[in-house]
């Protein structure tokens, strides 16, 4: 993961690929990705039982934040 000032400062990164692009978040929009229970609560006893049943909030909140594109489709 590469953090940058700006979309800018990305932009002119040298390694930046224009088919990356879309992979350009905002701040506010990773922190409404990760606010999910599946990254909220890592440190729950029952974290990876309970994985299953988080994972659907999390890709939901991930097609609406990266307005499903294609980018962030998870494998598979």
């Amino acid at each position: 993961m590469n953090l940058f000032r700006s979309e800018e400062h990305a932009r002119h990164w040298s390694g930046f690929r224009q088919e990356a692009a879309a992979g350009l978040l905002s701040l506010a929009d990773a922190m409404a990705v990760m606010s999910t229970p599946r990254h909220r609560d890592r440190l729950s006893g029952r974290y990876v039982s309970s994985a299953p049943s988080s994972a659907p909030a999390f890709l939901e909140r991930l097609k609406a934040i990266s307005r499903n594109d294609p980018f962030w489709a998870p494998p598979g």
